[in-house]
């Protein structure tokens, strides 16, 4: 059926019945995507105690989970240290350094103006270090918690680690 009003050969629709079915159609819709935001909600949290972020950690099969003391866990993926910082906030921020590498001022500014997603500095040690955060302003899922360890230290740690290489000046 073409919907073309006042062209010959054409079938006309009642204007009152599609602002009808229109209606329906938006309103089932709209139903569904509140029906799915509420179900992501029930799992959305404002904060995780350490206890459930260890939990989360060791059922992603992440070594040596431990909480060192309240509000710090540390962990070990791929033969690196992790310390993920759960602060009282319930924000969220994942810590690796590494020592024997030097880098200066410069290396970390060409990692932080190339790179997404962490960020690079020299400690007070001038030993190198990379950091990520996971903000809990809209609250924070198990998945979320997952997905940021994932791209930590499955993507920006190795490769923060190959520009640390790349560019050490020992």
């Amino acid at each position: 059926m073409v919907l073309c009003p006042d062209l010959k050969g054409t079938k006309h629709l009642n204007p009152g019945r599609m602002m009808k079915t229109l209606k329906t159609f938006i309103s089932a819709i709209l139903i569904s995507l509140l029906a799915m935001s509420a179900q992501a909600d029930v799992n959305r949290v404002e904060r995780f105690t350490d206890a459930e972020v260890k939990k989360v950690l060791r059922d992603e099969g992440y070594g040596s989970v431990r909480i060192i003391e309240e509000g710090e866990i540390r962990f070990k993926a791929a033969g690196n240290i992790y310390v993920l910082y759960n602060h009282d906030d319930g924000d969220l921020h994942l810590y690796f350094g590494s020592t024997g590498l030097k880098l200066n001022y410069e290396d970390m500014n060409e990692w932080n103006r190339t790179t997404r997603l962490s960020r690079a500095y020299l400690d007070n040690d001038m030993d190198i270090a990379l950091e990520t955060d996971l903000l809990s302003n809209a609250g924070l899922t198990q998945e979320m918690i997952k997905a940021m360890i994932q791209v930590f230290v499955e993507t920006s740690v190795p490769r923060f680690i190959t520009f640390a290489q790349d560019n050490d000046k020992n």
